[in-house]
């Protein structure tokens, strides 16, 4: 098949957001490309290299709950839906010649599960700071060679964790990029920030307009830490990967928890109870 699947997610990794997100859950796990997995945001784009177009899905969001408070929000409502953009192009297809790509997809959302969300929804529309996040990515495809080079980065509030793939005819995966959250939910996701959160590019094969294995690694870093400095995931996997399976391997062991630094800024910094509303990390 022709087809390759953009899919940009953010998660929470551990199993509620703390005090600093309310103690609302999360999605208790770790980096993955299972189509299962759940988000608070996720978002799908089919790039169709031999009608040489893009196919953008709606945005969706799994469901929230607070155990504390006794709420939960399914999003089948669509005033409560996130939203998304999407914007690009697909050369025209050539069956042994070169093709080109470039998709830039933002996407943003709120936390409804809150009391009386429907009679008090423009209210809580107007309080409920956004998750926002912005992804792109550049790929070109080199028939003769059998080769695809790809080039992603994505930026954003930088909370909470959120994760970048592509999904082959065959539903073969590639990780793109993986970013672990900074700073808390009360904290850090008033305003659209477009911060950096990660970026990445390499070559990978790419026989039959299908994922291959062989892969050369170009760069990997994670925008995470508290300066907003990189993270270089070569650096923290223990060396440079060379295939496309050690390169998914790389993203999806990282500990998408972090340290118990991390962990504790995340789950305890209540910014608006300390009156620092809008301040954030970086």
């Amino acid at each position: 098949m022709t087809e390759i699947a953009l899919h940009t997610r953010s998660f929470h990794p551990q199993e509620n957001f703390g005090a600093g997100g309310l103690f609302y859950e999360g999605d208790n796990r770790g980096f993955s490309t299972s189509l299962g997995a759940t988000s608070r945001i996720k978002h799908e784009v089919v790039i169709n290299l031999e009608a040489a177009k893009l196919i953008a899905r709606p945005a969706i969001s799994d469901v929230s709950r607070n155990a504390i408070f006794g709420l939960d929000q399914d999003y089948s409502d669509p005033r409560k839906q996130p939203k998304a953009e999407v914007h690009g192009q697909v050369d025209p297809y050539r069956k042994d010649g070169d093709q080109h790509a470039q998709v830039f997809l933002s996407y943003r959302g709120q936390n409804f599960a809150m009391p009386n969300s429907d009679a008090w929804h423009d209210f809580y529309k107007g309080v409920v700071p956004e998750l926002d996040v912005s992804n792109s990515l550049d790929i070109h495809i080199d028939r003769t060679s059998k080769k695809m080079t790809f080039a992603c980065r994505m930026v954003g509030d930088g909370f909470p964790n959120a994760e970048s793939f592509l999904l082959d005819g065959s539903n073969q995966p590639l990780f793109l990029v993986t970013h672990r959250r900074i700073g808390s939910a009360t904290g850090q996701l008033h305003g659209n920030r477009r911060i950096a959160m990660a970026a990445a590019s390499g070559k990978v094969d790419f026989p039959s307009d299908l994922l291959g294995s062989g892969l050369e690694a170009y760069f990997a870093l994670d925008y995470a830490t508290h300066v907003g400095g990189p993270i270089d995931l070569f650096e923290e996997n223990g060396g440079k990967p060379s295939s496309r399976g050690a390169w998914n391997q790389m993203h999806a062991r990282r500990d998408a928890r972090g340290d118990w630094i991390r962990r504790w800024i995340s789950d305890n910094d209540v910014q608006w109870v300390r009156g620092r509303a809008g301040s954030s990390m970086p």
